[in-house]
C-alpha cells in the first residue's frame, strides 16, 4: 500500500493580532488561503510510525507528522504505523505553515489509511494543540479565523484573479521571536492591568500586524519587500515571515520579477501561480 498527497502553503491575506492572552498565546484576525506550491508526502504501510525528509534535518520523532501521528494513533489504539517520506519544496520559517500543512496532510492520510472515520472538525479539534497553522489546512477551503486560528469560516469574497509572487529571502524567521517584538512594541497590548487588551482587527488584504517587527528582524526580508512594492501595487509579508507575497495582472511580469530577485540575490525562493480557494486534499 502506497499513497501520495500534496502538502500545499498557506498564505494569509491579512493578518492582525487582536489580544495577547493569559496564557501568553495571541489571538489574531486573519484570513487564509492556499498557494500552488506544495511539499510533497509519501505513505507507505509498516509496523510503526518512522518519518524521513529530503532536509534530513527535518526528519525522526522531533517532525510535527511524526508527533501528530503518534498520538492520533495512541489515542485511537490502532495497530498499524506509517513510514512517511517528505519531499520539502516549501522553504522553513516563511509564514507559509510548511511543517503544518505536512502535518494536516498526514492525519488526512492517516484517517483514510487507518479507518479512524473522524469528522473534519474532530481532526480540527485533535490538531489544534499540536500547531496554530494545522486547522486552517484541515477546514480545507479558504476561510476567516479567530482564536488562535481555529476558530474557521469561510471567506466571504472572491480571491483575486490575478497571479501571486512568493518570495522567500533565503533567511527565516522564528514566529515566537517575532511576537515577541511584536509585544515589546505594542504595550498596551501586552499590559493586563487596567488596560483593554482587544484591539479591532484591519481585514484590508496586504495588512499585517507583524511586518513591522519582522522588518526590524530580518534585513534581507526588508529590502525584498521593498523590491516587491517598487514592482507590484500590492505585496505584503505572509505570516510571521519572512516569505513575502505580491500579485501581478500579468503571469509574465511575475515570472520576470522572480527572475530579478533570484539573480540579484534579493531572493533564495520563489513560486509563482494562483492563489487557491481549496485545499488539494478533500476529507
Amino acid at each position: 500500500m502506497t499513497l501520495t498527497l500534496p502538502a500545499p502553503a498557506k498564505i494569509n491575506l491579512y493578518l492582525s493580532v487582536t489580544r495577547i492572552r493569559d496564557d501568553g498565546m495571541h489571538d489574531l484576525d486573519t484570513a487564509f488561503a492556499f498557494s500552488q506550491a506544495c511539499d510533497t508526502l509519501h505513505f507507505q504501510a509498516a509496523e510503526t510510525i518512522s518519518v524521513t525528509c529530503s532536509r534530513p534535518h527535518l526528519g525522526g520523532e522531533a517532525n510535527l507528522v511524526h508527533r501528530v501521528l503518534s498520538a492520533l494513533r495512541d489515542r485511537h489504539n490502532i495497530r498499524q504505523g506509517l513510514s512517511v517520506h517528505i519531499e520539502k519544496s516549501i522553504p522553513e520559517q516563511a509564514g507559509l505553515g510548511g511543517g503544518s500543512s505536512d502535518a494536516a496532510t498526514a492525519l488526512l492520510a492517516a484517517n483514510k489509511l487507518w479507518q479512524t472515520g473522524l469528522t473534519r472538525e474532530e481532526l480540527i479539534a485533535f490538531a489544534t494543540p499540536f500547531g496554530a497553522d494545522i486547522p486552517c489546512f484541515l477546514y480545507g477551503q479558504a476561510s476567516i479565523a479567530s482564536g488562535v486560528g481555529d476558530r474557521l469560516h469561510p471567506y466571504p469574497d472572491p480571491l483575486p484573479d490575478t497571479t501571486m509572487l512568493l518570495a522567500w529571502p533565503g533567511s527565516g524567521l522564528s514566529t515566537a521571536r517575532v511576537f515577541e517584538h511584536f509585544d515589546r512594541t505594542h504595550p498596551a497590548l501586552t499590559t493586563h492591568q487596567g488596560v483593554d487588551t482587544m484591539r479591532a482587527g484591519i481585514h484590508q488584504m496586504g495588512h499585517n500586524d507583524l511586518e513591522e517587527a519582522a522588518c526590524s528582524m530580518n534585513k534581507s526580508m526588508a529590502c525584498l519587500l521593498e523590491e516587491l512594492r517598487n514592482c507590484s501595487d500590492i505585496a505584503w509579508m505572509s505570516g510571521s515571515g519572512s516569505a513575502c507575497i505580491a500579485l501581478f495582472q500579468q503571469a509574465e511580469q511575475a515570472c520576470e520579477t522572480a527572475q530579478v530577485l533570484q539573480a540579484r540575490q534579493l531572493a533564495g525562493w520563489t513560486h509563482t501561480g494562483s492563489i487557491c480557494s481549496t485545499h488539494p486534499v478533500q476529507l
